[in-house]
């Protein structure tokens, strides 16, 4: 059987699988045959049956494409055996004997799910005889043959590769030479034993390799600088430390690491790196990119984790599951609340209208980050296969499905909404308290003034729900998002009256639920009663048995029909199912949106006289009401009033256990409405020792995600340190022990020295996962302090510096070419070291495209758009935020060059510079050597060449005056290379 590309593609992974597929699956997919079958018993009857009716149309149908003799099996089913049909393929067994609705070779060949054969649907006579022969327990001569079975991830020989053994701590290696210090043991070690793996190539057989000489003083401050803080030395810092490091080098280098340590920008730059891995943004990507107004939060709570040196696995636990961890002050629970914000981070489209798809996109980005962000493993892989290189079963990815699907991303709405929660800090609480008791006050006084007035369902022309035809459920029964008024002013209504939306209606949705009671086709309506004031565009989303379905409906216009009734269509639903109707509030259609009852009725009964409104929503008796309505009116709009008052709580996004949690299904080649058995919620079983389970216990009533943070934060992890330490190793050393950073598996480079990174991943738990103790004891190591200069024999057998014979030259990163330039001119501001930086807040970030950023704050606190970036963060190799980006990308541009030669920013730096400098006490208006020396070492940290000296003081003339040519000067110099390349 074949499958059309427009029917693939709208179903998504099936349990057909393409033939290219398979082909590319063969390696890890036998065909067994099936051991001593077991012969049926058939009586004539039965044979007679198959043989006439279903063995032809599996021959005729099915076999060219799903049988041992097909040139590629699709989906791993073969229909040419009993055995095959009952261990079916892909997607499970093609049928289940005495079932069959619950078989798959049916659903498929009444095309309710797959369509098979895809060019045509078989007859009723056919579907008829098939379910027959399936009820009737699928009797079946062709005993033996074959059956095709995935094999199954090793996972005990999973644990064999590197990344997945236990983090052992190693002996440190004796090393010759002066040098004591740990890491540069075991890296002259590792480049000892490279070197007698190549003795034959060492010239003069020295069976050495000559390493670079220690970095100048200059270089040194310098790489000191912009590794902790992002930002260049000041003259008089460089003019200190050259004189203590002439005295005693070590001395020297450790006082100045432990003052940047405890700078504020510390946190500013390494807060950055992190930012980068948690894909850090204000808006949500997508179509409509929503503005994520409280993003902020997380933000400075980055900065502020690595300026305190909160240990990581504590971060760790924050970031997951936050929400859930015990808090000793209201400060603590804020903080707590504001580090699982990370989980909300990612490139989402809140406007996908498949809801469930929805669902499961955010759980998937959930769980591909944090795979890549704390394990360095691909596990998105794995929502629709195997791993195709590493030990992670699809099983695995659902048992962490389950915990994030046991956990509330998203809010209601036909444009979802993320989930925010309150702060206990930040706001004045006394006032709250005041405006509230009034809100209360005024909610009393008009709950008392309806309860005066006779129930919709006591008054003629008002009926109860229970008074109309079908399955009704009232607005009473609803579950709301946002601010709806309630109200009895206009009639027809259902009950005790209705809601409608107000103004303004941002976020507004209402949802109706029911469990139907029998599975079936219901016509699906929802009372309107009509008026010129209401919308005409109001969209309705249905949830049913088929998926989900938008309508559009006009609240203006009177009904056909009844009146009241407008019909939303006939949909299939479940009785093990929810049937769910959601009406938006939608701001692009003016005009109130009235919510009223929604009724279901079986398409059964409507050529019966259903009950309606029609005959009674005309001239309702309104004495009991009228003189209370006008009071009515005005106390509700008193407290609309009241409410635009309201002060103003923080909140942070966040998320939050569900009320009810539960294990997941394996989706079926990922398809989300193609589910498989349910696995345990758990974690990655090859990272988890053998001695230890991968599941929450059974009958765990909590999402898991305490138990989630406490397994990708333990010890016993064997990702998650060796990881860290690695991201932390390439932002010093400017390359990784691994190369790729966010992928430790198969596929990713493996490690330059793997004693190192396990000896430096056991030290860093050992020192309580402090960040600042990693990076001090790196940054005092004689590796860090060598030149970037190669000696010969290391240029020749270490080209790419694999083993650390030299300091890796690298460029300076986007936000420090920026921050350099503010410093440098004098315009950086310091003090805005928190909160909102977007200066007009909107719904969508699209107004921002093409925005000009006018603040001179450090980079790290530039507004971060995902439809949009800053053009000198773009042309520099920002991160991009829709990725894990624990390595940015890397490029060399003629763009780069031009934009520090042309751009606005560039030379408006530069005049300010020159203005800066003139006016300050280092400007000797007849000393040019002083004068060079000075801005040489503002913009490149060290002293001119003769050459450039010559140049310059052309360019500046003897007088030194000339605002313009100092503007050149410092000009030219933000367009070198040394200006972006740190030594």
């Amino acid at each position: 059987m074949r499958m059309t590309t427009k029917r693939l593609l709208r179903i998504g992974f099936s349990m057909f699988l393409l033939p290219v597929w398979v082909a590319a699956l063969a390696w890890t997919i036998p065909v067994l045959a099936v051991d001593e079958p077991v012969e049926p018993s058939l009586n004539g009857e039965e044979l007679k049956f198959f043989e006439e009716r279903i063995r032809p149309v599996l021959i005729e149908h099915c076999y060219s494409c799903h049988s041992t003799d097909a040139k590629a099996v699709k989906g791993g089913l073969v229909l040419d055996s009993r055995e095959g049909l009952l261990v079916g393929g892909d997607s499970g067994p093609a049928i289940v004997t005495g079932k069959p609705n619950d078989s798959l070779l049916l659903q498929a060949m009444r095309h309710e799910s797959l369509e098979m054969p895809p060019t045509q649907k078989l007859s009723d006579e056919i579907l008829a005889d098939f379910e027959t022969w399936i009820r009737l327990g699928a009797a079946d001569p062709r005993v033996g043959g074959t059956v095709i079975r995935k094999a199954a991830v090793d996972i005990v020989k999973g644990r064999e590769f590197w990344s997945f053994r236990p983090v052992v701590k190693p002996p440190i290696p004796r090393a010759d030479g002066s040098s004591h210090h740990d890491i540069d043991c075991f890296i002259i070690d590792a480049q000892q034993r490279h070197v007698d793996s190549l003795a034959d190539t060492v010239e003069g057989g020295t069976g050495k390799i000559e390493r670079s000489l220690d970095a100048s003083a200059d270089v040194m401050i310098r790489r000191l600088s912009f590794v902790l803080t992002g930002l260049p030395p000041s003259i008089d810092e460089q003019l200190a430390f050259a004189n203590a490091y002439k005295l005693d080098p070590e001395t020297a280098i450790a006082t100045t690491v432990d003052r940047l340590l405890e700078s504020p920008r510390f946190g500013e730059r390494w807060g950055r790196h992190w930012l980068d891995v948690a894909r850090f943004a204000e808006s949500t990507g997508g179509g409509r990119s929503l503005m994520l107004p409280d993003a902020w939060r997380f933000r400075d709570y980055v900065i502020r984790s690595y300026n305190n040196d909160k240990p990581f696995d504590q971060l760790i636990r924050e970031h997951l599951a936050g929400d859930l961890l015990p808090a000793s002050s209201d400060e603590q629970h804020d903080e707590q609340l504001t580090g699982v914000g990370y989980l909300m981070l990612g490139a989402i489209n809140y406007e996908e209208q498949d809801k469930e798809q929805l669902r499961m996109d955010v759980v998937d980005e959930q769980i591909d980050s944090m795979g890549r962000s704390f394990l360095g493993m691909t596990l998105g892989c794995c929502r629709c296969h195997d791993h195709k290189f590493d030990p992670i079963p699809t099983a695995d990815y659902y048992a962490l499905a389950g915990i994030f699907r046991s956990t509330k991303s998203l809010t209601p709405g036909n444009v979802c909404g993320f989930v925010s929660s309150p702060l206990r800090t930040g706001y004045d609480k006394t006032a709250v308290a005041d405006w509230t008791a009034k809100d209360k006050q005024l909610e009393t006084q008009i709950a008392e003034l309806k309860a005066g007035v006779r129930k919709g369902s006591d008054r003629p022309g008002v009926p109860a729900g229970n008074q109309i035809a079908g399955i009704v459920v009232d607005d009473t029964e609803a579950l709301f998002e946002g601010e709806w008024v309630a109200s009895m002013f206009q009639q027809p209504f259902v009950g005790a009256g209705y809601r409608h939306s107000g103004q303004p209606r941002r976020g507004l949705s209402a949802t109706y639920e029911m469990m139907l009671p029998e599975e079936g086709e219901y016509a699906v309506r929802m009372v309107i009663n009509h008026d010129e004031s209401r919308s005409k565009n109001v969209p309705v989303r249905i949830v049913h048995a088929d998926g989900e379905s938008q309508v559009s409906v006009n609240q203006k216009a009177k009904p056909e029909g009844d009146g009241v009734f407008a019909d939303l269509g006939h949909y299939r639903f479940e009785s093990t199912k929810a049937a769910r109707v959601v009406i938006q509030a939608s701001e692009a259609a003016p005009g109130f949106v009235i919510v009223d009852a929604v009724q279901f009725v079986p398409v059964s009964l409507l050529t019966a006289t259903p009950a309606s409104l029609a005959a009674v929503s005309g001239q309702a008796d309104d004495k009991g009401m009228a003189g209370n309505k006008q009071q009515l009116i005005k106390l509700e709009e008193e407290r609309k009033l009241h409410a635009k008052s309201k002060p103003e709580i923080p909140t942070a996004m966040c998320v939050e256990d569900e009320t009810q949690s539960s294990d997941w299904h394996v989706h079926i080649r990922g398809e989300i409405r193609n589910l498989g058995p349910k696995v345990p919620r758990g974690f990655i079983t090859a990272a988890t020792s053998e001695s230890v389970s991968a599941a929450l216990p059974a009958g765990a009533t909590t999402s898991g995600r305490q138990q989630l943070a406490d397994w990708v934060a333990s010890a016993d992890n064997p990702l998650t340190a060796r990881v860290y330490v690695n991201r932390i190793w390439l932002h010093v050393m400017g390359e990784g022990l691994v190369r790729t950073p966010d992928n430790f598996g198969e596929t990713g480079e493996r490690p330059s020295h793997p004693e190192l990174l396990d000896y430096l991943a056991a030290m860093f738990m050992e020192d309580g996962w402090s960040t600042k103790k990693l990076i001090r004891r790196i940054c005092l190591s004689r590796t860090f302090r060598q030149s970037s200069i190669a000696a010969e024999t290391a240029a020749r057998l270490d080209p790419g510096n694999l083993w650390m014979t030299r300091a890796s030259r690298r460029r300076l990163d986007a936000e420090s070419v920026r921050d350099s330039l503010l410093q440098i001119s004098g315009a950086l501001d310091l003090n805005t070291v928190s909160g909102r930086t977007i200066v007009k807040l909107s719904t969508y970030d699209n107004e921002y495209r093409h925005a000009v950023y006018p603040m001179t704050a450090r980079s790290v606190f530039v507004p971060s758009f995902r439809n949009t970036m800053l053009d000198l963060f773009e042309i520099f190799d920002g991160a991009n935020p829709n990725l894990v980006s624990g390595k940015r990308t890397r490029s060399t541009r003629p763009a780069q060059a031009l934009y520090l030669l042309n751009s606005p920013f560039v030379m408006t730096q530069a005049r300010l510079a020159a203005d800066s400098f003139l006016a300050s006490d280092r400007f000797r208006p007849h000393d040019g050597p002083a004068n060079l020396e000075s801005v040489w070492r503002l913009c490149l940290g060290r002293s001119p060449a003769l050459a450039e000296t010559d140049a310059a003081m052309r360019v500046v003339g003897p007088d030194m005056s000339s605002k313009e040519a100092w503007t050149e000067v410092f000009h030219a110099l933000f367009a070198s290379l040394d200006f972006r390349y740190l030594e």
